[in-house]
C-alpha cells in the first residue's frame, strides 16, 4: 500500500484510468490529502475540464489505489523496439500504455496500444516515456541506473628476438628509423637494410622515397643501430574501432607518427587523430591505424599508463581547472562549439578522462555517420557540465522575454520567449546565435540554468 505522504496537496500525481480498453494515466496535482475519516484523495485534473463557454479545471475524489506519483520525465532518452512506453495524447489528456514497433529518423517512433483499438501512431521523442509500474511505494523497473561492469586482464603480447651482440640487424630485414630531421620528428619511415658498417651502423634503403634527381632510384641513408627498430609483428590482435583518447601510430605523410585519436568518424572507418609531435589534427583511415607499441630492450611492450603519450599541454581556460572533476559513468551535457551549434548543450556520459582537463565523451542522442553506434569524441573540461536539476513547479508558465532551453536537433538550445499563445502551451523562442525564431510545445521546454563555479544558478 502506498503510503500517505506521496498524497500531500501540492504533489503531481497520475489517475489511472481505463479508456477504450486501453490502461491511461491522466496527469493532476492533490488539492488535499485524504483525512482519517475521508480515504479519498481530492485532486485537480490537469488536462480534463468541466463547463461550457468558460473551461474550469475537473476536480475529483480519488481512491489512493488509483493514484500515483508523477513518474520523472526523462527528456534525452533513446527508446528501442518492443519498448514497454507511455505515449502522451494531446486529444485525450492523458498517457496511455504501448510498446515502440519502428524507430524512425529525427528522434521518431511508431507504437502500437495496449488494448482498445486504437490503431499504431508515429509519435515525437517527447511525447514518449518508458512505463513504469508504481509497487510497494517504488518504480519498477527503478528509476536507479545499474551498469554491471566486466573486469578483464589484458593479455599483453611479447615477441622474443634473438639479438646477435653486434650485427642485430640482417642484410635483406625490413625495418623502421627514427626520423632526425626537425620537421620529421617523432616519426617512422620504413627501410630495408642493405649492408653493416660496423660500429652499430647499417645502410638501408627507404621505401617509399626516392631521390631528388627526378630518377625513382630508392634513397639510400646511413643510420645508428638505436635509431632503428624491427617492424612491429603482424601477431598484434587488430582493432575494430578505436576509442577517442587511444594512443596509435598513424601512417600519414608516408610516415609512422605517433597519434591519439581525438574523433571516431564513420562508425569506425575513420578517425580525427592528433599528431602529438606537430599539432596536425588530420582525418585518417582505419586501416592507417595500429595500436602503438614501445621497442624496449629487444621487445614490443604496451606503454604503461605513467609512459603514455599526453598532448602538448595547452593554457586552461581562466574556468577551467586542471584536476578531474567529472567521474566516468557521470551522466553530463556537452556544448558544442561548431559553427551554426554554438549554444546548444547534448546529453552524453563520461567514458574516461584523459588529463589535461579533457573527457572522453559518449553522446547519447548523437550517432556516427553510419547510425550504427553512439558518437564518442574528446571534450574539454569547461565544455562539460551536469544535468541540470528540474526547477518546474506545479502550473509554471513561461513569461516573455524569459530565458529558456528548448529541445531542438537532438539538443537542448538556450533562446528567449518572444511570444506565448493563450492557453500557455506553445511558446515562441527567439535564439541569438543562429537569429532564428521557432515555436515549441511547453513541454519541449526548460527553464534556462548556468553551471558556474560548481554551482547552479538562473540565467
Amino acid at each position: 500500500m502506498t503510503s500517505d505522504r506521496f498524497w500531500r496537496g501540492g504533489n503531481r500525481v497520475e489517475v489511472e484510468r481505463l479508456v477504450s480498453g486501453a490502461t491511461a494515466y491522466f496527469p493532476a496535482t492533490v488539492v488535499n490529502a485524504p483525512s482519517v475519516r475521508k480515504k479519498h484523495v481530492w485532486v485537480e485534473h490537469e488536462s480534463l475540464t468541466v463547463g461550457g463557454s468558460v473551461s474550469i479545471r475537473m476536480k475529483e475524489y480519488v481512491i489512493p489505489t488509483r493514484l500515483r506519483p508523477s513518474p520523472p520525465r526523462e527528456l534525452n532518452r533513446r527508446f528501442k523496439a518492443d519498448d514497454e512506453v507511455d505515449v502522451f495524447r494531446d486529444s485525450e489528456g492523458c498517457w496511455v500504455r504501448g510498446s515502440v514497433t519502428t524507430v524512425l529518423e529525427e528522434s521518431r517512433y511508431i507504437v502500437e496500444f495496449k488494448g482498445g483499438n486504437r490503431p499504431e501512431i508515429e509519435v515525437d521523442q517527447f511525447d514518449l516515456r518508458l512505463h513504469r509500474e508504481w509497487q510497494d511505494g517504488a518504480w519498477v523497473p527503478s528509476l536507479l541506473q545499474q551498469s554491471n561492469f566486466l573486469e578483464s586482464k589484458a593479455q599483453s603480447i611479447k615477441l622474443k628476438i634473438k639479438i646477435k651482440r653486434r650485427d642485430q640487424y640482417e642484410k635483406g630485414a625490413l625495418v623502421e628509423v627514427r626520423s632526425e630531421e626537425k620537421a620529421y620528428e617523432g616519426s617512422w619511415y620504413c627501410a630495408r637494410i642493405l649492408c653493416l658498417l660496423g660500429d652499430d651502423q647499417y645502410i638501408v634503403e627507404h621505401l617509399k622515397f626516392s631521390r631528388d634527381d627526378g630518377e625513382s632510384i630508392p634513397l639510400r641513408d646511413v643510420v645508428e643501430a638505436n635509431n632503428m627498430r624491427p617492424v612491429p609483428p603482424s601477431e598484434l590482435p587488430p582493432v575494430v574501432c578505436y576509442e577517442p583518447g587511444v594512443i596509435v601510430d598513424t601512417w600519414f605523410n608516408k610516415r609512422w607518427w605517433i597519434g591519439r585519436v581525438s574523433k571516431v568518424l564513420g562508425g569506425g572507418s575513420k578517425y580525427s587523430v592528433l599528431i602529438i609531435t606537430t599539432g596536425e589534427e588530420p582525418t585518417i583511415l582505419n586501416f592507417n591505424l595500429r595500436p602503438h607499441k614501445d621497442w624496449i630492450n629487444g621487445q614490443w611492450v604496451n606503454p604503461s599508463k605513467e609512459e603514455c603519450y599526453k598532448p602538448p599541454l595547452k593554457k586552461l581556460k581562466s574556468c577551467e581547472r586542471a584536476e578531474k572533476v567529472f567521474n566516468n559513468g557521470m551522466m553530463v551535457e556537452v556544448r558544442s562549439d561548431e559553427r551554426g551549434y554554438e549554444g546548444s548543450w547534448f546529453s552524453a556520459k563520461i567514458v574516461s578522462y584523459l588529463g589535461g582537463n579533457r573527457y572522453t565523451v559518449e553522446y547519447q542522442t548523437l550517432k556516427t555517420d553510419d547510425e550504427r553506434e553512439l558518437l564518442k569524441e574528446e571534450a574539454r573540461g569547461s565544455d562539460i557540465r551536469p544535468i541540470p536539476p528540474p526547477l518546474i513547479p506545479k502550473a509554471y508558465r513561461y513569461e516573455l522575454d524569459e530565458d529558456v532551453d528548448a529541445w531542438y536537433n537532438e539538443g537542448w538550445w538556450s533562446g528567449r520567449v518572444y511570444k506565448i499563445n493563450k492557453n500557455y502551451t506553445r511558446y515562441g523562442v527567439y535564439f541569438k546565435t543562429t537569429d532564428e525564431r521557432l515555436e515549441f510545445a511547453y513541454n519541449h521546454l526548460r527553464p534556462c540554468q548556468v553551471w558556474r563555479n560548481g554551482k547552479w544558478s538562473r540565467a
